[in-house]
């Protein structure tokens, strides 16, 4: 049977929604381009066809089509009516998915209202933090700069273009050597992973501080970009040299994953990494433990005591909540081995700790 007469069974319409969206991936990242790869695959073999030769029918119906008639190219018409054929196959997703994009105003009105408390006011939660003016001044020398509008449209801002010869997403790669080393040297790189942590998370959080103002997406200014890139490259390869190092490699590869996610308190997880995670826990408290008890680390290997005193435990509280303070009181006592009041004190302790 050949493709011209089995095209009829497909429904091409539908068809062609599923293939934008397996051509234009999706808020989860290649995860959903890979399902709907395979939805499409499935599609075409229904109706007794190749993947290839219903994109190309596909391709010919869009062609014999007036202009008009044509799909749009822009982006944002991906996902145009995916809804509908969602809630065909799952009754209750628009229902569901509303009360999701719900909450997150709700959440991001609520940061609002935190951010202009401690602020005082939006121009302040956008001006230059010491860090970002001393990378300002250090990328001087390499650094072609346009001027336009701040973020606030308020005042005009000297927003750098190119870096060293290079963008956005490729400083290390095509950057001038010198520019490399102003960015490293303009604020004292961390010397420990997980300082490199803090620092990383320190930059999320200020994108999700303002991105909370913004209409659109939010983009860090270049110098920042190519600081990040920096303390990426030193997280993924830079040898450990101690428990809080390894710790801070499996915090920064969790942070990774949960960031591709556009509502990260449904808190999606890597089953493998998580389960690395908790291995590494359970080898951290069972050979540190016994140290702190006066034992040497030969008797730990020989009894594999799993023994945890309340200073392991308020670590581990106070470790989680750092590296994913999103999740609930209950759920950290659940993963630290504490009870939800003790997990909602050192929450509480920690907030009390941040700067105002």
């Amino acid at each position: 049977m050949t493709a011209a007469a089995t095209a009829s069974k497909l429904d091409m319409d539908k068809f062609a929604k599923v293939h934008r969206l397996m051509s234009g991936g999706a808020t989860e990242g290649e995860r959903a381009a890979a399902r709907a790869r395979a939805r499409a695959e499935a599609m075409a073999a229904r109706a007794g066809m190749t993947l290839k030769q219903a994109s190309s029918k596909m391709d010919s119906k869009a062609k014999a089509q007036p202009a008009a008639a044509q799909p749009s190219s822009d982006w944002r018409d991906i996902f145009r009516g995916m809804d509908d054929w969602m809630e065909e196959k799952h009754p209750g997703y628009k229902a569901s998915q509303a009360e999701k994009k719900t909450a997150r105003e709700e959440r991001r009105a609520d940061r609002r209202r935190a951010l202009l408390k401690r602020f005082g006011n939006v121009s302040a939660v956008f001006a230059l933090t010491e860090i970002e003016r001393a990378l300002f001044v250090a990328a001087a020398p390499f650094a072609k700069r346009k001027i336009n509008m701040d973020w606030c449209g308020t005042q005009k801002f000297a927003f750098t273009c190119n870096l060293g010869g290079a963008g956005e997403l490729d400083f290390l790669s095509k950057a001038d050597p010198a520019a490399v080393a102003a960015i490293r040297e303009g604020w004292p790189m961390p010397q420990k992973l997980h300082g490199m942590l803090a620092e990383a998370l320190m930059w999320d959080k200020l994108h999700d501080d303002r991105s909370a103002f913004v209409e659109g997406e939010y983009r860090h200014h270049l110098e920042v970009f190519a600081r990040m890139e920096l303390l990426e490259r030193d997280l993924h390869n830079r040898p450990a040299e101690s428990w809080d190092d390894v710790q801070a490699r499996f915090a920064w590869e969790k942070h990774k994953f949960e960031r591709q996610w556009i509502d990260p308190t449904e808190e999606k997880e890597d089953g493998l990494v998580m389960t690395l995670r908790r291995d590494f826990e359970m080898l951290r408290r069972r050979y540190e433990a016994p140290a702190q008890n006066g034992q040497d680390e030969a008797c730990a290997k020989s009894t594999g005591t799993n023994w945890r005193t309340n200073a392991d435990k308020q670590r581990d509280v106070i470790s989680l909540l750092n590296e994913a303070p999103h999740l609930s009181d209950r759920e950290i006592g659940r993963r630290t081995g504490v009870s939800p009041q003790t997990a909602s004190t050192w929450r509480k302790k920690l907030a009390n700790q941040c700067p105002t």
